[in-house]
């Protein structure tokens, strides 16, 4: 994902700034899916695997990309605690 996108690009709940997922985060995540625990805000569970996606920090909330398409939809984003 290009720089200059992602420094335009907030979260839609927050309006915080978001960032690309760390490698370690992409793993928290697929670690969720695998035990079958990863729901998205709107309660559905998630069981494809993640490869990329943005972050927001303070709030803790992931959003998935997909095919290069961030999808910024909050329903559709998974908090981690």
């Amino acid at each position: 994902m290009s720089p200059e996108l992602l420094q335009i690009l907030v979260c839609p709940r927050s309006k915080k700034p978001l960032k690309q997922a760390d490698t370690a985060t992409i793993d928290q995540i697929n670690a969720l899916i695998k035990k079958g625990k990863c729901v998205e805000v709107s309660g559905k569970k998630i069981d494809e695997t993640a490869h990329e996606g943005l972050f927001q920090e303070e709030t803790k909330t992931f959003y998935f990309v997909r095919e290069d398409i961030p999808v910024l939809i909050y329903e559709n984003a998974v908090l981690l605690k």
